[in-house]
């Protein structure tokens, strides 16, 4: 029996083609705000812009998926966040790639100075081969990310959740890499977790990864509001850091960078809070 979310086998490469304005595809591929009729601090005054991408259901449209937690504290800690959304029909790896590398440019030109990009499952695929394609992406947040069915509906593909990604990891051009897997993820053939910090410390990029943390289970552990409130400050901890070391990470709900000179990491917001913590509170 297929599972409601179980993912289409697609080919992982970028288009060579760009989307043309007017072409039914881009049509169906639009930056949205991250969270409803909130407002943008702006390329002057934002630390950057992250662009959250959703996954891709065999029988629904992603696209009105709400926006995980940690995205709105990502927003409330002083990043411009937007979500990529897409319909399902013009969906695929080589299409929507593409129109994230767009996206990305677009806001470049704006102005940002950084932009990350999240991606939840097959959103996390995009954001890697965005990664692989330019160089203006900063930063890439993936989580549970897959692209090839799940255990149970596509057995025959699902390995490629392994073996597609690895040589995505390996074309990361500069981008520093956060990756979040999950015990019980129907979608994860395992071993993922070793492999991606093997594949980023060989090639020299910054990164970070979590690995099978307790109490966070299943292939959408990061839509909770448990993941937030235990990792959203060490992402943006992450997206701040001057420097990485090769221990970098989140030291119960702050970031880490791994240098042994450098204290954690605690982002100050545009209107000079600590990220993360309560309006009104005072900044040290």
């Amino acid at each position: 029996m297929r599972l409601r979310h179980a993912l289409l086998s697609f080919v992982a490469a970028v288009a060579a083609l760009p989307l043309l304005a007017a072409s039914p595809a881009c049509a169906q591929l639009w930056l949205d705000a991250a969270v409803p009729g909130s407002a943008r601090l702006g390329p002057t005054r934002a630390l950057g812009a992250v662009i959250w991408s959703h996954g891709r259901s065999v029988d629904s449209e992603d696209s009105t998926a709400p926006t995980p937690p940690y995205i709105v504290i990502l927003r409330d800690g002083g990043w411009d966040a937007f979500r990529f959304n897409r319909l399902r029909d013009s969906d695929t790896l080589n299409n929507s790639a593409h129109g994230l590398v767009e996206e990305v440019h677009r806001l470049k030109q704006e102005g940002y100075r950084q932009v990350a990009l999240a991606g939840q499952s097959f959103g996390g695929f995009l954001a890697l081969m965005a990664a692989d394609a330019t160089d203006e992406v900063d930063a890439v947040i993936v989580t549970a990310p897959a692209a090839y069915g799940s255990f149970s509906a596509f057995y025959d593909s699902w390995r490629n959740n392994s073996t597609k990604l690895y040589p995505l990891l390996e074309r990361v051009r500069h981008a520093r890499v956060m990756a979040f897997y999950f015990h019980g993820d129907d979608f994860d053939p395992g071993g993922r977790g070793e492999r991606t910090r093997a594949i980023l410390a060989a090639h020299k990029l910054p990164h970070l990864v979590v690995d099978q943390p307790a109490g966070l289970t299943t292939h959408g552990a990061a839509a909770t509001a448990e993941f937030a409130t235990l990792y959203a400050d060490c992402i943006l901890g992450f997206l701040a850091a001057d420097q990485l070391g090769d221990d970098a990470q989140c030291a119960g709900a702050r970031f880490s960078p791994g240098v042994e000179t450098a204290a954690p990491v605690a982002p100050v917001a545009p209107d000079g809070r600590i990220a993360g913590s309560a309006p009104g509170s005072a900044t040290p």
